[in-house]
């Protein structure tokens, strides 16, 4: 095995060891709750008595034959409701009257509420609890992206059982949760959120022709233009004016063909944030509105005060009650009798649905507790006593008042129900948790002394020899064993693998004694680690704070310019003198230095312009949610800023290689690397120009234009790389007697060149002349960066290029300065290819920053969509592809960062041959031969980057470890 994959091993051995102990942290830390196959039933009402039969429902008469669901996805409560008093109305407000008009003008027969989600406000989570009535944990979240087929009970299936008929129209999200449950179904794809209107003029379509057919009971049509429209361009642009007004005509339509057995619902899954994300719990997200018109009776008054909301889960009871089938087996939901069509003197009939909301309930916690025990016995006791009382109290009620008394007492023991089971689904397995972090803290601390304490090369003769192989079998082994009894393979393999370390580390231990000596020479860069080590320590554990997590942007920034700053004190010499050190400050390199250091704050601050503000975050201002201004006019000048930011990575990569002479050769490589870049660069702008059109000018151009040019551009990109593939070394060599090309246009510079260099040799033969030696390896690493800035820049849009361009720049001079400061403060010269802690702490911190400087932040509605529909059609056959493209989208800086972590270890060599002037003049003259340095301790080099790798592999899996647990504490 050559050292390269022995290297390999060793590295993805300690990434095991640090993976699983934070997956069995994971286990205890990510929520969840049994879900359950049973199907609730109901009994004629001739063969039950309440007293004894306390957990069945009793089957109950239609009071509306008929009902048509409308969810407008998106429709927060803003949109529906009509304020008279507002004259200026953003474009989202004032845009339905529809609503206010018939709850004014038939104030029995309509009502207008406030719809509260329960998060996580995801489409699908809010589908499944408007269906099945239940409660959505954290883990069902990650389900969004892939829908499966809901095995709960839920009320279409119920429908189904009673031999009732649905029809659906809209979102094929119900068609993949609920397949062969309707009648007739018309499906749209709804993953393109660039697709205004598509799915709703699908529904508009069939609407009408099935309200004229007979069979049905239910028709459901789900709009996605709302919703679309926010995540594209945010809730301020003219084109949600636009959609909101065409759902207002709609209903208005559609209120006039109901019949007098068709009862009109109108709901909202969710809401929206002001740039019109959702999938968090802030009152923008999880507020929608719930529209209930009857025309051929009143609905039912309220039971004291009228209540201002209600719960998205109290649906499905309600539906339930209407459409008179059995309440799904896991709601938790309570039927909203105020939205029933029922007049007053039936009373009775609605008692029926209350005491079954009640049965059901009592017997989906009954259920629960007895097959997973997580209920405190006690609880469910006084609950279960309080649900008798309930049932004994229905047989003896006789009139309207008792009727509304029972109606509170139902709301208060269901709300008790329902808080108890959230209190239940939010606590985590303490047991796994604990165990975990002991695994993980193990783990980190054991990794840390290997790369720190014991030489790399003893690690390296290690995996040379059969030990590795016996260690790793020894591990494996045991782990099988403990599965197949135990059921624990992932914490045996963890612990066996930290138990292998450890005698490792024990049996080196007087080799890591002797390397930490000598490391101890260099005070200065002791004090640079130690200091590294506690800014690293402040951003992880500030993490334990409700305000750091907010304000996590701003805070990495402070303590990475912080870091940054102390560099160019340690750099001063401690025995200079104190009458010289004002001189010593002004010197070429401390000045260039500082000149760095005050660039790279003034980029890091710049950042802050392209923010994604949260909810929380009132002083921020966000960057606009899309490309379009909020009068739709920035198509006129939106080429613009792409065209002055987008060319300067190229056209500076083009400059730096020629200037070195890594691009000199004529060979195809090489010509393919200088050009296709820039051609890249070229169509990326024109497709920007392109996709910014208005929507009127947009329907004019040739559409498949907005997904060929970007398949272009990756395909450019593709090809570029695989170059770089087969030729990495950018060099060209000249040969003593080299033949002249034919059809060269600058033949006479040539031979001149030639003739020239032959007389320089002075007769010596063999001498031959190479291009790009001195940057070889950094020339190879600049192209990667800039393909991977063009393809990251394409799937986040013109509006993150300027951001995606101060990252770079950034990430440029954070290389130059950590170069300049280690090449003033190494004692050895082997010392150039060993990465310091502060350099790799500041790489992971800068990392972050750049995170949320090209408009991310760490929540459900800061995930860019979009960027699944760049050179697709938005219609998928899996969810491979748009989740892989949203995952480099938003992770794009970690990508940048993680592959050009190799140029920490190079740009020392590199500052060296480009400017020597830089670094102290016996490094510079120990390593003169710039990057060749590399080549000639190729084992030195091979040990630096392998430490390299294992350091940064140990500073994110601490963030994401120490993120997770001490928001576990906060919550």
């Amino acid at each position: 095995m050559s050292p390269f994959w022995k290297q390999f091993a060793i590295i993805f051995w300690l990434f095991y060891v640090l993976s699983a102990s934070l997956l069995i942290f994971m286990n205890g830390f990510l929520l969840s709750r049994d879900e359950f196959t049973d199907k609730a039933s109901c009994v004629n009402k001739s063969s039950v008595q309440y007293s004894d039969k306390l957990n069945l429902q009793v089957c109950t008469d239609s009071k509306s034959q008929k009902l048509v669901l409308l969810i407008v996805d998106a429709l927060m409560y803003d949109f529906a409701n009509f304020d008279v008093n507002n004259k200026q109305p953003l474009p989202y407000q004032n845009k339905m009257p529809i609503f206010m008009d018939l709850v004014k003008s038939k104030p029995r027969n309509a009502k207008l509420l406030k719809f509260i989600a329960d998060p996580p406000t995801t489409t699908m989570q809010r589908l499944k609890g408007l269906t099945t009535g239940s409660l959505p944990t954290f883990i069902d979240a990650g389900s969004n992206f892939a829908s499966s087929e809901i095995a709960e009970d839920n009320f279409l299936d119920q429908l189904n059982r009673s031999g009732r008929s649905v029809v659906f129209m809209g979102d094929d999200t119900w068609t993949s949760l609920y397949p062969n449950r309707f009648k007739r179904e018309y499906p749209y794809p709804s993953f393109n959120v660039w697709d205004l209107d598509t799915v709703d003029q699908g529904v508009v379509k069939h609407m009408e022709p099935e309200l004229k057919k007979k069979g049905w009971d239910l028709i459901i049509g789900h709009f996605l233009g709302v919703d679309h429209c926010g995540h594209r361009f945010g809730p301020e642009h003219p084109e949600m004016s636009r959609k909101l007004r065409e759902m207002d005509d709609f209903i208005r339509n559609l209120v006039g063909m109901l019949d007098d057995e068709t009862t009109l619902i109108v709901i909202g899954d969710h809401g929206m944030t002001a740039n019109g994300n959702h999938g968090g719990d802030s009152a923008a997200e999880v507020t929608a509105a719930i529209f209930v018109y009857s025309p051929h009776s009143e609905l039912f008054p309220a039971s004291g005060e009228p209540v201002p909301q209600v719960m998205q889960v109290d649906l499905v009871p309600t539906l339930s009650s209407i459409l008179s089938v059995p309440i799904p087996f896991s709601n938790l939901g309570t039927v909203i009798t105020e939205v029933l069509p029922r007049v007053e003197s039936d009373w009775p009939a609605l008692l029926i649905d209350l005491v079954n909301n009640a049965n059901q309930v009592n017997q989906y916690i009954t259920k629960y507790h007895s097959y997973g025990g997580q209920f405190s016995d006690e609880l469910v006791a006084r609950l279960s006593r309080e649900h008798m009382e309930l049932v004994v109290k229905a047989t003896k009620l006789k009139n309207l008042a008792g009727f509304h008394e029972f109606v509170a007492d139902v709301r208060r023991y269901l709300g008790s129900v329902k808080l108890m089971c959230e209190e239940v689904w939010v606590q985590f397995d303490l047991a796994s948790m604990v165990l975990g972090c002991f695994a993980t803290l193990a783990a980190s601390f054991a990794v840390f002394i290997v790369i720190s304490a014991i030489p790399v090369q003893e690690f390296i003769d290690f995996a040379s020899t059969k030990k590795l192989s016996l260690a790793l079998f020894v591990s494996v082994a045991t782990s099988v064993i403990s599965w197949l009894f135990l059921g624990a393979f992932l914490e045996f393999s963890c612990f066996m693998s930290l138990f292998l370390i450890v005698v490792f580390i024990f049996i080196n231990r007087h080799e890591a004694n002797n390397h930490l000596k000598a490391i101890k020479q260099s005070k200065s860069l002791i004090d640079l680690n130690i200091l590294s080590a506690i800014v690293l320590l402040i951003s992880l554990f500030g993490l334990g704070s409700d305000n750091f997590v907010v304000e996590e942007g701003f805070a990495v920034s402070i303590l990475t310019a912080a870091l940054i700053a102390s560099l160019f004190f340690f750099w001063v010499e401690r025995k200079q003198k104190p009458a010289h050190l004002f001189y010593g400050l002004l010197s070429y390199q401390k000045l260039a230095f500082t000149a760095f250091i005050a660039a790279f704050f003034a980029l890091v601050w710049s950042l802050a312009l392209y923010w994604q503000c949260r909810e929380e975050q009132s002083w921020c201002q966000s960057l606009p949610s899309t490309d379009l201004n909020k009068n739709g006019k920035l198509y006129q000048q939106v080429a613009f800023t792409p065209l002055i930011f987008h060319t300067f990575p190229v056209l500076a990569n083009w400059y730096w290689l020629k200037k070195n002479g890594n691009l000199v050769s004529n060979e195809l490589t090489s010509q393919f690397i200088t050009y296709l870049p820039i051609l890249t660069t070229v169509l990326s702008i024109m497709y920007w120009v392109l996709e910014s059109l208005p929507a009127h000018l947009l329907k004019k151009t040739v559409q498949w234009d907005l997904q060929i040019l970007p398949q272009i551009c990756f395909l450019l990109i593709l090809i570029s790389f695989l170059c770089l593939l087969y030729d990495p070394l950018l060099v060209h060599v000249v040969h003593p007697r080299e033949q002249v090309p034919e059809g060269r246009a600058d033949l006479v510079p040539y031979l001149f060149h030639q003739v020239k260099s032959a007389l320089n040799r002075n007769g010596k033969k063999g001498v031959c002349a190479v291009y790009g030696l001195s940057t070889a390896f950094s020339s190879a690493a600049s192209v990667v960066g800039l393909l991977l800035y063009q393809l990251l820049s394409l799937l986040q849009g013109s509006k993150v290029v300027p951001a995606l361009v101060i990252t770079l720049i950034a990430l440029m001079l954070l290389i130059i300065i950590a170069s300049v400061s280690r090449l003033n403060t190494i004692v050895l010269p082997g010392q150039l290819v060993y990465v310091p802690w502060f350099a790799v702490v500041s790489w992971a911190l800068l990392s972050v920053v750049c995170f949320y400087g090209t408009g991310h932040n760490a929540t459900f509605p800061g995930i860019q969509w979009q960027a699944a529909f760049v050179g697709t059609s938005g219609q998928f056959s899996s969810n491979f592809l748009p989740g892989l493209l949203i995952i480099a989208s938003t992770f794009s800086s970690q990508i940048l960062f993680g592959v050009l972590l190799p140029l920490l270890l190079v740009a020392p060599l590199t500052v060296l041959s480009i400017n020597g002037g830089l670094a102290r003049q016996d490094v510079k003259e120990k390593a003169a031969n710039g990057e060749m340095f590399i080549y000639e301790k190729s084992s030195l080099t091979e040990q630096g980057l392998f430490m390299l790798c294992v350091k940064y592999i140990l500073v994110l899996f601490l963030r994401v470890y120490l993120k997770n647990s001490l928001e576990t504490v906060v919550v």
